[in-house]
């Protein structure tokens, strides 16, 4: 029985009021989840992007200053190159780009040797293949595969070097 001027909603209102609200409360978890996931993928793909493109950047400054291509051979693919350069000081030393260290350790990290000396790490494990090709006379051309180990999203880059220093 309802008084006259009286105002407010019935039991059964408030009831199928809440269960609409629980229902949609309900879908909001799995979307931002999603969101979330999707976040995460894109952070790591952007951090493993940067950290290959400042790794193929540092590679070409270098070997565009060869003043020789050791390996690979002319027209040939290899995993590695060595080339004869000038150092810090104005001398030639050998630099050697490739994946992992003398002793078969990090295969997916990419490091920079000079001279013999010991190896600098360009990359933390997101190189999953890499590949030099000597197109003679002067152009080099890089390939990295990049493959997040968190994520397992896979790209490549690739990127041309001409050798400025290179003997005709």
């Amino acid at each position: 029985m309802k008084w006259r001027g009286q105002a407010g909603f019935s039991l059964v209102e408030l009831l199928i009021g809440m269960m609409l609200t629980a229902l949609i409360l309900q879908g909001i978890p799995p979307l931002l989840s999603t969101s979330f996931l999707s976040w995460r993928q894109s952070v790591a793909r952007t951090a493993t992007h940067q950290s290959a493109r400042m790794a193929m950047e540092a590679m070409t400054r270098e070997l565009r200053l060869a003043s020789e291509v050791v390996s690979p051979l002319p027209g040939q693919a290899a995993a590695s190159v060595s080339v004869d350069a000038p150092d810090e000081t104005g001398r030639t030393t050998r630099l050697t780009f490739r994946l992992g260290t003398n002793h078969g350790a990090n295969r997916r990290t990419l490091y920079r040797i000079s001279g013999g000396g010991q190896p600098t790490p360009l990359t933390e494990d997101t190189v999953s293949e890499l590949r030099f090709c000597f197109k003679p006379p002067y152009l080099l051309v890089i390939d990295l595969t990049l493959t997040d180990r968190e994520t397992g999203m896979g790209d490549s880059l690739t990127s041309a070097v001409t050798c400025l220093n290179l003997p005709d």
